[in-house]
């Protein structure tokens, strides 16, 4: 009988551990999907049963934020299942000439959605009951402004940038350039609905995706997304605050 207790060398090996994925892959997205589905839908009966009447005002207050926490919340689930890195989502440190750049770009993309919104206007007839809260809220005054900049020109643009570059785009990123900066901009549009916003959206993917590809952090798409929705958010407002 052998009575040494000293554990064999084959018996005290501990079990390998798993490897962290390099990025994000299908279960992150389809954990952040559904999230973000039961986010939304969940958001939008609780705006429905908390406020059944409410001025367009409210309603517009309301649909900013569902727009930016909803998609928040899909990209913290994406975190939390496997990876809890944020860096690689993208939440890295990025240069001051990236957003610059990013800046530029936004302008860019300001400019060339505003000169053809009356030709979409046009091929999508009833699409400007689709932002008519959206203009309500950030049109009722200054204090509603600032609250319009703040929900849907900063928080809506980060959740969005979060979800849709951070993880989508990060996903798509393993079938190559072309596959993730098309593929993301494309849901993304599609998440805005089939209305004269949905070329507007594309647009901005599509910028994003390729800052979000190339600076290889989120925060140029973030603040790109921040100037080009505040933008709008100010102009929307314009004609509300000048009583016109």
């Amino acid at each position: 009988m052998n009575d040494d207790l000293t554990p064999s060398p084959v018996a005290s090996r501990p079990y390998p551990e798993r490897a962290t994925p390099s990025r994000p892959g299908w279960p992150e997205l389809g954990v952040a999907a559904a999230a973000a589905v039961v986010l939304l839908v969940g958001g939008a009966l609780l705006l429905l049963v908390a406020m059944p009447n409410a001025d367009p005002v409210a309603a517009g207050f309301g649909q900013y934020a569902l727009g930016g926490l909803a998609p928040l919340g899909a990209f913290i689930a994406a975190v939390l299942l496997r990876i809890r890195d944020v860096r690689v989502f993208g939440l890295r440190r990025t240069t001051l000439w990236w957003i610059l750049a990013a800046i530029g770009i936004a302008a860019g993309c300001v400019a060339l959605t505003y000169a053809i919104s009356e030709p979409l206007a046009q091929l999508f007839p009833g699409s400007e009951s689709v932002q008519s809260d959206y203009r309500a809220a950030g049109g009722a005054g200054v204090v509603a402004l600032i609250g319009g900049i703040l929900l849907g020109g900063i928080l809506t643009p980060l959740g969005e940038e979060l979800l849709y570059r951070g993880v989508v785009a990060n996903v798509l990123q393993r079938w190559g350039t072309v596959v993730s900066v098309l593929g993301s901009a494309v849901i993304f549009a599609l998440a805005h609905g089939i209305n004269a916003v949905i070329v507007n959206a594309l647009i901005v993917g599509v910028c994003n995706a390729l800052l979000f590809r190339y600076s290889r952090s989120i925060w140029p798409g973030v603040v790109m997304h921040v100037v080009f929705n505040s933008t709008y958010v100010v102009m929307n407002a314009l004609p509300g605050l000048l009583g016109r």
